[in-house]
């Protein structure tokens, strides 16, 4: 066995073993939500396609593509994907740090965008995230009023909204300080119905600091900016076990809201 052969086993090797993982990573997300969703399948179509290519490389001598042009353009197109990839990873990453409550002084309006509620109605864990730095955020700035938004999905036994609500009262924020909109099913729905509900001029840009998990905040914002909203952010943590589920999804779902949410 020559070097070349030892290194393609090699890789083989590694994809294997990375398939492995990203399909554990969907059993575990469902597990987690109970739900099929796209970011939860996605790790394990890659996984699939890791599997594939492996057992193309263990079973193909020589190039895996034979034409050298059509090889070139392959790797050509991988490349140009991977980097824009990266660099919208990127910006979603980085974005809570450089858009966030610090930079937005003094608002009056706060928007808690809804994510799932379990078939009992309890938020999940990850709404839970969200709900709980509405909470803080009150405590230290009592003069805000606070938007839940988020309408009935499937399996849930009613509007996100009123779980969230709930939720609030219970820990202690009054309830003439909570604003209730249950009719959105989206991100961009967020923000628009939500405006309704504040009854500003349409052409007023008006300051506001909305609450939602890490990987979001990004699109979010963009999305708040379309609808007449200057925009910050206070990031509540990922679930730890839903953190790559939610990152793939993201991306997905930035190329699909910069073509189509307007």
């Amino acid at each position: 066995m020559n070097n070349k052969q030892r290194g393609r086993r090699i890789f083989a090797a590694f994809l294997i073993i990375l398939g492995i993982l990203l399909c554990m990573n969907t059993i575990f997300a469902h597990n987690y939500s109970n739900d099929w969703n796209f970011g939860v399948i996605m790790p394990s179509v890659i996984g699939l396609c890791c599997f594939a290519f492996s057992a193309i490389l263990l079973r193909t001598k020589g190039p895996v593509i034979k034409k050298k042009g059509l090889r070139i353009a392959f790797i050509a197109v991988f490349i140009i994907c991977s980097l824009f990839f990266i660099a919208v990873e990127a910006l979603i990453i980085a974005d809570p740090f450089t858009h966030g409550k610090q930079q937005a002084g003094k608002v009056d309006t706060v928007i808690v965008l809804g994510c799932g509620i379990w078939p009992d109605g309890r938020p999940t864990l990850a709404l839970a995230m969200r709900l709980n730095k509405a909470i803080e955020y009150y405590e230290e700035n009592p003069h805000v009023n606070i938007i839940v938004s988020g309408g009935q999905g499937p399996n849930e036994p009613y509007p996100e909204a009123l779980a969230m609500k709930e939720y609030l009262i219970n820990h202690g924020i009054p309830d003439e300080k909570i604003i209730k909109e249950d009719k959105s099913t989206s991100t961009r729905e967020n923000f628009e119905y939500s405006r309704r509900l504040m009854n500003i001029s349409d052409d007023k840009i008006e300051k506001i600091v909305f609450i939602t998990n890490d990987f979001h905040v990004f699109r979010a914002r963009i999305l708040a900016r379309r609808f007449g909203f200057e925009a910050y952010a206070i990031a509540a943590p990922t679930p730890s076990v839903i953190i790559l589920n939610s990152y793939l999804r993201e991306f997905f779902a930035f190329v699909k809201s910069m073509l189509v949410d307007y």
